[in-house]
C-alpha cells in the first residue's frame, strides 16, 4: 500500500471517529443526577410535583418520565431542572423514573394510597337532622 492511499485511509478513519465523538459527547454529559418526589402520604387522584436534577449540559435534551414503565411525560430541562406534574390513578407501589437519552437515568419508589372518606359527613349523630324537631314544635303552634 502507498503512502498516499495510508494517509487517505488514516484521514478517513480519523475523521470517522471524530464523527462518531461528537454524536456521543453531549449524551455523556447529559446525565440525570437525582430525582424527587412527593413527600409525606401520597393519595390516588391528587396531583404531585417530580422534579429530575439534570447537568449543566442536559439542557439539549427533554427527560421523560415514567409510572411502572408507562410514560407519564416529557419535560425540557430548565436551570438543570426538569419538573413534571403527577396523578397516581392507582393505589400501591410506584416505579417512578426519570430518563434522559437513554444513557441516563434515576429511579424513585413511592407508595400511593387510597384517599380517606368521611362516612355519614359530619356531625357524629345517627344521621338524623338536629333541626327536624325545631322545625316540627314550631309547625305545631
Amino acid at each position: 500500500m502507498s503512502i498516499t492511499k495510508r494517509a487517505g485511509f488514516g484521514t478517513a478513519l480519523l475523521g470517522a471517529m471524530a464523527t462518531a465523538a461528537l454524536v456521543a459527547a453531549p449524551q455523556a454529559n447529559a446525565l440525570v443526577t437525582g430525582l424527587t418526589g412527593p413527600s409525606g402520604t401520597v393519595y390516588v387522584g391528587e396531583t404531585y410535583t417530580l422534579t429530575a436534577d439534570v447537568t449543566i449540559t442536559s439542557f439539549l435534551f427533554d427527560v421523560t418520565f415514567s409510572d411502572n414503565g408507562t410514560e407519564i411525560g416529557k419535560a425540557k430541562p430548565s436551570s438543570s431542572k426538569a419538573t413534571i406534574s403527577w396523578t397516581p390513578t392507582t393505589a400501591g407501589t410506584h416505579q417512578i423514573k426519570a430518563v434522559q437519552e437513554i444513557v441516563s437515568s434515576k429511579t424513585i419508589t413511592v407508595t400511593v394510597t387510597e384517599k380517606p372518606t368521611n362516612p355519614g359527613g359530619g356531625t357524629g349523630s345517627s344521621g338524623s337532622n338536629p333541626l327536624a324537631g325545631l322545625l316540627s314544635s314550631l309547625s305545631a303552634k
